[in-house]
């Protein structure tokens, strides 16, 4: 009697299983930073998209080689980050979608999130002119009581608060810029285009800090939450120091990025 011809199924030969070498506890740690790295880079959405999804445990357990109880340890660790929800019924959802700034190149906030089609919205907490504090006086090398042109706005993005900035610019802006429209643009947009200037490099120093309650309040987030704090002195093209700036963003919303060549000494 003649046996039945063996079909090879449709899949035939089947591709290697990934398997993660290693405790339950490490492979959660390693799909946390997997995850964790695909959050922010936006492949699971961002702050334009209205509710981004995980994909479910089970092909998240299959693509990355582990077991779902090491997949749930992994949502667990970035639920208590702050990074995703969990909706019963619904599905894993990213609460902590970041927007990144490239630093590389000197631009403003807007210019530099043009690319994420998502405007920025500008509210105006103070502009006027004031008086230079030794500290910002030896920053813009200018005497000390110097009057200067202070300017504080709470900058959004997608509806969502995302920093806290303050700017001090050397005198020669106050004519200029007081009544500037400065809720509808970048700072050094309007220097450059109002006062006839070019901007030539910045010095950037960038620190962790906790919110303050007045802070917390403007962007919306629990009393000593981590803030990125950017500093930067901006000089024009001649050398001259002349925008400083101190701001605050959320550390749960921004990420700042540049990339750094090799040189020999």
């Amino acid at each position: 009697m003649q046996g039945r011809p063996h079909i090879q199924p449709r899949d035939f030969p089947r591709p290697p299983v990934r398997k993660y070498a290693g405790s339950r506890e490490d492979a959660a740690r390693w799909v946390r930073d997997v995850l964790r790295n695909q959050i922010l880079d936006g492949a699971f959405g961002g702050l334009s998209a209205a509710r981004p999804a995980l994909p479910p445990e089970s092909t998240l357990a299959a693509e990355l080689g582990v077991s779902r109880n090491a997949i749930r340890e992994a949502l667990n660790l970035l639920r208590k980050e702050g990074l995703i929800t969990r909706v019963q019924g619904a599905g894993t959802f990213v609460t902590g979608a970041k927007l990144r700034q490239n630093i590389n190149r000197l631009e403003g906030l807007a210019e530099s999130l043009a690319g994420h089609h998502l405007p920025v919205d500008n509210k105006v907490l103070s502009v006027r002119e004031s008086t230079a504090t030794p500290f910002v006086a030896g920053k813009l090398a200018i005497e000390e009581g110097s009057p200067i042109l202070f300017v504080e706005r709470l900058r959004s993005v997608g509806g969502v608060p995302l920093s806290l900035e303050t700017t001090s610019i050397r005198a020669e802006a106050i004519p200029k810029l007081i009544n500037a429209d400065l809720a509808g643009n970048d700072v050094f947009d309007l220097i450059e285009r109002e006062l006839g200037v070019s901007l030539g490099w910045a010095e950037i120093t960038v620190e962790s800090v906790l919110a303050d309650n007045p802070t917390a309040r403007f962007l919306d987030v629990r009393p000593a939450s981590p803030l990125l704090l950017l500093h930067r002195l901006t000089y024009l093209e001649d050398g001259t120091p002349f925008d400083l700036e101190a701001i605050r963003y959320r550390g749960d919303r921004f990420s700042l990025t540049t990339s750094l060549p090799r040189t020999r000494l």
